[in-house]
């Protein structure tokens, strides 16, 4: 796990810390930290089982499967202007 964040946080790196890719990273993680927190509370019954068994402790599919889709949906230009 810690290779694998290592990793990304060098991919990151090379792709520039702007608003967009800090704003996809922070959710990213924070869902799949969530979600694989949730499993372990056993709240995954709501989910159907196809969902249960492919991210049911696998935090690494949810944050991928997360980041793809914002990274779809989030505008390319997300940095914030200064107002002269």
């Amino acid at each position: 796990m810690a290779l694998i964040l290592t990793i990304g946080i060098e991919m990151i790196s090379k792709a520039g810390f702007n608003q967009r890719n800090v704003t996809i990273v922070a959710l990213s993680l924070t869902v799949g930290i969530g979600f694989t927190s949730g499993t372990e509370a056993n709240i995954g019954h709501i989910f159907p089982q196809i969902i249960q068994d492919v991210f049911a402790g696998n935090c690494v599919a949810v944050v991928f499967v997360v980041s793809i889709i914002l990274s779809l949906v989030l505008p390319k230009d997300m940095d914030i202007k200064k107002i002269k």
